[in-house]
């Protein structure tokens, strides 16, 4: 006859019971920091990883830039980050017939912000004329503080330059600077190609 009486070790559901005993015992005696160290969970849902994909990504900022002169359609337009100066020109419809872009450097990359100006045949050249002069002082027009820019031109010899125009009226060369007081060879000769007497 067989034994039904067997070693409680030999009695699976015994032991699953006491497994079950001891865990719920942990769980009881550390609280929730045990809950969730055995119940955590780090697998990534579905709906997690959706949502890491449909965090948003930078966008480049466009350039903007005014564009003038010679060109089809004269406005402001908005560029990709790397244009260069040929881009903002067909942005702007193109080149007209008058334009002359010879002095401009058509590979240039575009700044923002930047103005492009593209000049008319015949305007390079006037405007060529005009900076020989430009930067220079004028005698007839400069202040006491302008004139004093001078090399060796303080405020004295300042206010005689200005007294020279207002009494003897405009200088009509730079050559009657010699006349002024206290201006002799050696210093006409460091401030005369400094200064004009053009309008």
């Amino acid at each position: 006859m067989r034994d039904d009486r067997q070693l409680w070790y030999r009695r699976p559901q015994r032991i699953v019971a006491i497994i079950c005993a001891l865990v719920g015992g942990l769980l009881i005696a550390f609280g929730p920091e045990a809950r969730a160290m055995w119940w955590s969970n780090p697998v990534v849902t579905v709906e997690d990883a959706l949502t890491i994909e449909a965090l948003p990504t930078a966008t480049a900022t466009p350039l903007v830039v005014y564009v003038s002169g010679a060109v089809t359609a004269p406005d402001v337009y908005r560029l990709t980050p790397g244009a260069r100066v040929i881009d903002a020109l067909q942005a702007a419809g193109g080149l007209t017939e008058q334009a002359d872009v010879s002095g401009l450097n058509l590979a240039a990359q575009v700044r923002d912000g930047e103005h492009i100006r593209v000049p008319y045949a015949g305007e390079v050249a006037a405007q060529a004329e005009v900076s020989e002069t430009a930067g220079l002082i004028n005698l007839n027009r400069a202040s006491a503080a302008e004139l004093e820019e001078l090399p060796g031109i303080g405020a004295t010899l300042a206010a005689r330059i200005i007294e020279r125009r207002e009494t003897q009226g405009p200088y009509r060369s730079v050559a009657e600077l010699r006349e002024v007081s206290g201006i002799g060879e050696k210093l006409y000769s460091q401030i005369a190609p400094l200064v004009t007497i053009d309008p």
